[in-house]
């Protein structure tokens, strides 16, 4: 099982790393975003963007490290900080399939070499994987920005006593969200982000301009976490329904996201307005609901789950679970 945080002692003196996107700091998040960056250019390897979060984190000068067995040591500490990548082996992973959930967590995080103990990893050790960047945690790491003395806050995400807030407008998450992936619009990205008044498309397009002004680095890091949140919203709370639909349809939150807020309205939920600036995680929540509704009267009115799936998009398993 995976610690998220690692343990260790220095001269008989215990301490401690953490291990995970969500005990970062604002400065170790933008710190490590930046050795990424340089990573998948090709200045950084994956074992110095660790030993670099390592002494960061520890406040030691790397450049001061001489003695071959202190680096040896420092080497081996940040083989254990494993949280920001994950291992992606040939086929979509297909050697790992049949494995239980915590061989297969374990597998995805640790390189095999250092798997000893589980059977498959001298298998492992034959193929050609690869590192990739894990972006899927939910927290916000960049809390504000400054402009030209001006502070900026960002949107709000809050998971305490195990419920999820988040203070987004459903608007602003969509306009967003189309934005994921456009390296060119990452000003604008941040301005609808961090969007200081009641939010509006125009004034999000017309606050994008100050936003040029942003390091590139820090514009970077916004998109990460918030891609970062996106990706744990629909793979780790109950908003994956809404993706599940197989990819021969259209998703109801990956396409026509703006006619389904809209539509909305249609149903009676309040006007154009309203709806624009309605919570997130509501406007989530009644999209769920919605499909769940969709699926269970058609079943009511007597339809074949094939005829269900081919209607709604979502596979059998899913369309069981809900009914």
């Amino acid at each position: 099982m995976m610690e998220d945080t690692v343990k260790f002692l220095v001269h008989g003196e215990e301490f401690s790393i953490s291990n995970s996107w969500e005990k970062l700091d604002p400065y170790l998040y933008a710190s490590l975003i930046k050795d990424i960056q340089d990573m998948a250019t090709g200045q950084l390897s994956v074992a110095m963007v660790r030993v670099r979060h390592v002494c960061r984190t520890m406040g030691w000068d790397i450049r001061k490290i001489k003695n071959d067995e202190a680096f040896q040591n420092l080497a081996w500490l940040a083989e254990q900080i494993t949280f920001p990548f994950l291992i992606e082996y040939p086929d979509n992973d297909s050697a790992l399939q049949e494995l239980d959930n915590e061989t297969r967590k374990l597998c995805k995080r640790i390189p095999p070499h250092r798997l000893p103990g589980i059977t498959i990893s001298k298998y492992l050790k034959k193929l050609n994987y690869r590192y990739t960047v894990d972006s899927c945690f939910c927290k916000q790491l960049v809390p504000f920005i400054e402009i030209d003395d001006e502070f900026y806050s960002s949107y709000k995400i809050d998971t305490k006593y195990g419920y999820l807030t988040c203070s987004l407008t459903a608007l602003q998450f969509i306009e967003a969200k189309a934005l994921i992936g456009t390296k060119d619009k990452l000003p604008l990205l941040a301005a609808i982000l961090y969007y200081p008044e009641k939010y509006s498309s125009e004034g999000a397009h017309e606050l994008a301009g100050r936003f040029t002004h942003v390091p590139d680095n820090t514009l970077v890091a916004i998109a990460f976490n918030f891609q970062a949140f996106v990706n744990y919203l629909f793979t780790k709370t109950q908003f994956k329904l809404l993706t599940e639909a197989k990819e021969t349809r259209k998703s109801t939150i990956s396409t026509g996201a703006l006619e389904s807020l809209y539509n909305l309205s249609a149903d009676g939920l309040g006007d154009i307005d309203k709806v624009e600036q309605m919570n997130v995680i509501q406007y989530l929540t009644i999209l769920r609901k919605k499909l769940i509704d969709t699926v269970r009267s058609l079943h009511a009115a007597k339809m074949e789950n094939v005829d269900i799936e081919k209607e709604t998009g979502l596979p059998i398993r899913i369309i069981n679970q809900i009914l």
